[in-house]
């Protein structure tokens, strides 16, 4: 009962500091300000997903008899995504916030948390991919994909009309210091978050190879 209202609480809380990074950019809102506002609610959205997530987990062990925590369905998979992009994010706003630094990053990496909350939710209730978990196989995925596309053009068209409002106030001066380790932590989720996605929707793209 407990496992799906907080993977939900996850994915909808993602849409505050979504909006207000959008908004931020789209007005040139100045300095960090919409950060220090959605830092406590980015917090405590990345915690319900968390615990949706280690819910989800103990459920398939322990009641489901699935034989393991995990098992590489598309939907669980789909959950981890905007988690692994969200505790980036969550690691590297404190260098925006200290030094003024890795502000494009920080932008684009709620952006794809929002995004993958979308995706998230897209392969639970349209079927595109085989999973245990999807509820029904509907046209509802090609609105989702709609949605996401208007989305993501959005995010690209004022990113690029207005990138100089994200310039950073200071630079990496060394690759052996404080704020390289949170630049390579974000690579390594990053990749982590793409591999996850490679091999959840590979195995759909090779059908239509």
């Amino acid at each position: 009962v407990i496992h799906p209202p907080m993977l939900y609480l996850g994915y909808v809380g993602f849409t505050v500091p979504f909006a207000f990074a959008l908004a931020a950019l789209i007005m040139r809102y100045p300095g960090e300000k919409w950060i220090h506002i959605t830092r406590r609610w980015t917090l405590v959205t990345w915690g319900f997903l968390s615990a949706g997530i280690l819910l989800g987990a103990h459920w398939a062990y322990a009641v489901l008899g699935w034989g393991g925590y995990w098992g590489w369905d598309p939907v669980e998979n789909a959950s981890l995504l905007p988690w692994i992009t969200g505790t980036a994010f969550l690691h590297s706003v404190m260098m925006q916030e200290k030094r003024g630094m890795m502000k494009v990053w920080n932008v684009w990496l709620i952006f794809i948390t929002f995004l993958l909350c979308i995706f998230g939710t897209a392969l639970t209730r349209s079927g595109f991919i085989d999973s245990v978990h999807a509820f029904a196989k509907s046209e509802i995925g090609w609105w989702f994909v709609g949605f996401m596309s208007l989305v993501f053009a959005a995010c690209v068209y004022w990113f690029v009309r207005n990138q100089s409002h994200l310039r950073s106030e200071n630079r990496l001066e060394s690759l052996v210091s404080r704020e390289s380790s949170f630049l390579f932590n974000n690579l390594l989720l990053l990749v982590s978050c793409f591999a996850v996605l490679w091999g959840t929707v590979f195995p759909k793209i090779s059908e239509y190879a």
